[in-house]
């Protein structure tokens, strides 16, 4: 209970300084995954967190963009499809993360996509 009231008393300037790290880790994934110019593109953010990555484009039923992101890519996302129809030839991204991180997953990305 204590490290709790502390967080709430005390936490406003460590909690602004994480938003801002993960505004710019989505708009630096967005920007990163428009670049490789293979039609995937990223979601305006919806979360603090997760972002939403579009790869209908890719033209790969659930199951098979699930394998290319994991062995092609060696990306573990989460599947759109595990949300739904709609989720369909989405992926979900976490992007709590490092900027280092983000660098691998997007190094990884144009990777694949260079080796399809």
């Amino acid at each position: 209970m204590i490290a709790t009231e502390a967080a709430y008393r005390h936490g406003e300037i460590w909690l602004e300084g994480l938003l801002n790290h993960l505004r710019a880790n989505h708009q630096y994934f967005a920007e990163g995954v428009s670049d490789l110019n293979g039609g995937l593109q990223v979601l305006p953010a919806n979360s603090l967190y997760l972002a939403w990555m579009d790869c209908r484009s890719l033209e790969l039923n659930a199951d098979e963009l699930h394998h290319f992101m994991l062995t092609k890519a060696r990306l573990w996302l989460d599947s759109g499809k595990k949300f739904g129809a709609e989720g369909h030839g989405y992926m979900r991204v976490n992007l709590g993360c490092s900027r280092a991180t983000v660098n691998i997953a997007l190094e990884r990305l144009r990777n694949s996509m260079a080796n399809r």
